[in-house]
């Protein structure tokens, strides 16, 4: 892999000297994330990525609520940089020593070792997430502490000594124990654990940057330019009036809108303009079919939607 530079201004839309470059590689290593038309960067999460890229640290958490887009900004940000990251679905029956490899039998009766995802990234310089960090067993996770700091790792096995490589990086997302969203399973880490990581705090974009967002994924899917720019504005406003309930503890709202689910609701609205106002119209059926709800909660969003759009309600 060869190493070159970006422009920060051209890759992440920031309004800065374009001569301001960072380090990436060039196209073309498989484990790089390919770039998702329509993604927007927010500047404040920009901001805090950056400070940890560049500060030398080699652990980052993401915590928020689900669906605030913690998997996205860290795949989009290596996605514009060309940079390897290797992902784990984390959950209870991860254990440390498949995250840093293990013994597989050979054709001949004997053993081989193959390195797991986080011993790979640390070899070759590059990054590794691990997604829903907090579903693993604590036990386990301390397993990972020392390639965490940066530390060389001895492999028992083998007896090899690893040194991580410069640019070697861990990223974890969380969902927070205190979120009424998906707490099954979910653990308090430990302390010295948790102690190995930079924080960041996820929530939802701002309305304006989901409304681009929405606007670009619409135009990407082929949608014509004055129905996008209509449609990303009234879902991201019903979107947010979702949020905001669950946020309230409203009656029958149990779970946030998704940004992935609003995008869509937005494209899909578009391709079933043929549906008449007796199942609903294209907004109400594209609704049902773009967001999973239980029947108490889409009846309230259902409420919501035909109000916006002045519809009956039933």
């Amino acid at each position: 892999m060869n190493k070159t530079k970006y422009s920060l201004s051209t890759e992440f839309g920031l309004d800065i000297d374009p001569r301001a470059m960072i380090d990436g590689y060039e196209s073309g290593h498989p484990a790089a994330p390919p770039i998702k038309d329509g993604y927007v960067f927010q500047r404040v999460k920009l901001r805090d990525i950056l400070a940890f890229w560049q500060s030398g640290f080699t652990a980052l958490k993401i915590m928020g609520d689900p669906a605030t887009g913690k998997t996205s900004l860290i795949e989009q940000w290596h996605a514009h940089l060309r940079w390897p990251l290797y992902k784990v679905a984390c959950s209870r029956s991860t254990e440390a020593c498949r995250l840093i490899g293990h013994l597989v039998p050979t054709e001949t009766g004997g053993l081989k070792w193959v390195d797991g995802p986080v011993l790979r990234a640390a070899k070759e310089g590059t990054s590794v997430l691990l997604d829903e960090y907090n579903t693993m067993d604590p036990d386990q996770a301390t397993g990972l502490n020392l390639l965490l700091d940066g530390y060389s790792f001895t492999v028992e096995e083998t007896g090899e000594i690893v040194v991580p490589q410069p640019g070697f990086r861990v990223f974890a997302t969380e969902n927070s124990i205190q979120s009424r969203l998906s707490v099954t399973g979910r653990n308090v880490q430990d302390v010295a654990n948790d102690d190995r990581f930079t924080v960041m705090e996820a929530d939802y974009l701002p309305e304006d940057l989901e409304i681009k967002a929405l606007y670009n994924a619409m135009l990407a899917a082929k949608i014509a330019e004055p129905v996008a720019a209509q449609q990303a504005k009234l879902v991201v406003e019903l979107a947010n009036k979702v949020r905001m309930a669950y946020r309230n503890e409203e009656d029958g709202i149990e779970k946030p809108m998704s940004h992935r689910a609003a995008i869509r609701w937005a494209i899909l609205a578009s391709r079933y303009q043929g549906v008449p106002i007796a199942e609903g119209g294209p907004m109400i059926y594209a609704l049902h079919r773009a967001f999973a709800m239980s029947k108490e909660m889409a009846a309230v969003v259902d409420t919501y939607a035909r109000v916006k759009l002045g519809l009956p309600t039933a």
